[in-house]
């Protein structure tokens, strides 16, 4: 494997781990102010991190009108439509609840990216996603002592919309990724057109008067930098990179590890339990990750070694 792929590889791991807990810091969050004013806060303060890597690295860059067109509708549903769905649902459903159902992006994503963008829907892909949701259901149920997972119906639907927003998102920067734009300019504008989104939906749902009733503790304002600067300018950076290496379906494998990301959020955090039955559900994600990794070429190869 060339040394580029193992970069990014590793990136996207990091990705998955920071946005498992992500999860768990979202929902934190919303204990202390509403949904929408966590999404209105987080977005424009990563926003306008990666938007100094963009005046340093291209000048003031100007896309295209198709671009922009592109650019809004990344921001709209991908960033603002998704971040605002993703804080009303951790708000009302469990953070390992939201985290398997986002992690159902893979097989989302690889029937959409099939039909839409044409990408190859590989057997070694379909074992790995396999692998990885069975990691995943295993995560889940091992939530409960008693083996059974409590759902709140509500929540667990605004998660689903969450996903499809996020999946719908990533075929668009895949299709924008086409044109001579740089991924660090994608990034960069359409959090800043989602951030402003955000802070408009907030002004006329909670008026001004909402930014000055925020008072948080320090130790919220670390969690909401660590968010916005780790998880949402770093992490969608290297997310988008992702996307434009290794396509839509392929990077998305990669969600599979929320889940285990999440639930070890809570051992830190909540002082949960680990046994066996996470152990097991992390070497099936992380067996998903490989072999839906590997080329076409290359496990053909594998399997006549075995013969």
């Amino acid at each position: 494997m060339p040394t580029g792929k193992k970069l990014i590889y590793l990136i996207l791991v990091s990705v998955v781990l920071l946005w498992g807990l992500n999860v768990v810091m979202i929902k934190f969050l919303t204990q202390h102010m509403s949904p929408i004013m966590v999404a209105a806060i987080r977005m424009p303060l990563a926003g306008i991190v990666l938007l100094l890597f963009v005046f340093k690295k291209y000048g003031l860059y100007n896309p295209n009108k198709k671009q922009w067109g592109l650019l809004f509708c990344i921001g709209l549903i991908s960033v603002c439509i998704h971040q605002l769905l993703l804080g009303y649902g951790v708000s009302v459903t469990s953070s390992t609840n939201a985290s398997l159902i986002l992690a159902l992006n893979p097989l989302t994503t690889a029937l959409l990216a099939s039909i839409f963008v044409e990408e190859k829907f590989t057997r070694n892909l379909g074992i790995g996603i396999v692998l990885g949701f069975a990691g995943v259901v295993l995560v889940v149920f091992s939530k409960s002592p008693e083996g059974t997972t409590q759902f709140s119906l509500f929540g667990d639907v605004i998660m689903v919309f969450a996903m499809l927003t996020y999946v719908i998102g990533g075929l668009l920067i895949k299709k924008l990724l086409e044109t001579p734009i740089p991924t660090l300019v994608v990034t960069a504008y359409s959090t800043l057109i989602g951030g402003l989104l955000l802070n408009l939906g907030t002004l006329v749902s909670l008026g001004p008067s909402a930014y000055g009733q925020i008072h948080l503790p320090p130790t919220a304002v670390l969690v909401l930098l660590l968010s916005a600067w780790g998880a949402t300018a770093l992490g969608t950076l290297g997310w988008n990179d992702g996307i434009k290496q290794l396509g839509a379906n392929r990077t998305a494998m990669f969600l599979n590890g929320m889940p285990f990301a999440s639930m070890f959020g809570g051992v830190v955090f909540l002082n949960e339990k680990i046994a066996w039955i996470h152990i097991l559900a992390l070497v099936l994600t992380t067996l998903g990750i490989v072999i839906g990794s590997i080329p076409k070429k290359k496990v053909i190869l594998l399997e006549s070694c075995k013969l």
